[in-house]
């Protein structure tokens, strides 16, 4: 993947990220009710959402556990940390991922949502993090795997296949960075009107779609038009894989 592609991809999409991928309360709930089990996150634990763009995950962490600190919640694109409602116990900070962890700082429990796969030297952000992790620590990936389940294009579907990153290959970095590596998943089944998932693809919302040139991306709707023409309600499965690294 390409920086120019996520630039374009996240500054495009950033008003209406959270329409696109919230999908529903249950759905997030879900998902940050294992984070936060993984990550043994208790009150007075220093919180960092790497790559966290509009905070959706964060926002709903705090409603669960009551933080005493502020939640640290990073992202290159300030567009997308814009989007953070005011008034909510977060502090903002426009960088990359792999430029945060090489800054001073100490932290507890760093989660990383669906964006580990945009950093390229992914060891040397795992040896950073594990140096700025206090003892009994945590870091949690939350992570789509590169074979999808999604009712997408197979151009999309092939394509992704080396646009995610390989989870074994993710927890044996971690190993190396010196974590010990425990591993789970969760899977959600989303059921929704073909139109609306079309038009989710038509807007891009997701950074592997928007490295499709708009000719591509066209004849790829018209393959899923195709694909799907008898049926109005479509059901899929989000599988995604849990890996924690702790430091003990």
């Amino acid at each position: 993947m390409t920086t120019d592609v996520l630039q374009k991809h996240y500054t495009n999409l950033a008003d209406d990220y959270d329409t696109y991928l919230h999908y529903s309360g249950e759905f997030v709930r879900s998902l940050t009710q294992k984070m936060v089990a993984m990550l043994d996150l208790q009150p007075d634990d220093v919180f960092v959402d790497l790559g966290g763009g509009t905070g959706m995950y964060s926002l709903d962490i705090v409603r669960q556990v009551p933080l005493r600190h502020r939640v640290v919640l990073v992202d290159p694109f300030p567009e997308m940390l814009a989007m953070v409602p005011e008034g909510e116990p977060v502090d903002t900070v426009a960088m990359d991922g792999l430029q945060f962890s090489e800054r001073p700082g100490r932290y507890d429990k760093i989660l990383i949502k669906e964006a580990v796969h945009h950093i390229e030297d992914r060891p040397r952000l795992f040896r950073n993090v594990f140096d700025r992790l206090n003892p009994g620590g945590a870091l949690l990936l939350v992570h789509v795997p590169p074979e999808l389940d999604y009712p997408l294009f197979d151009a999309a579907l092939e394509r992704s296949l080396n646009w995610h990153a390989d989870p074994d290959e993710l927890a044996r970095q971690m190993k190396d960075a010196g974590f010990l590596v425990e591993r789970d998943s969760l899977d959600f089944e989303h059921e929704m009107p073909k139109e609306q998932y079309f038009d989710m693809v038509r807007a891009c919302y997701m950074s592997l779609l928007t490295s499709f040139s708009d000719e591509e991306l066209a004849a790829g709707l018209k393959e899923m038009e195709r694909k799907w023409a008898d049926i109005e309600i479509l059901k899929f499965n989000d599988h995604f894989d849990y890996i924690a690294g702790y430091k003990r």
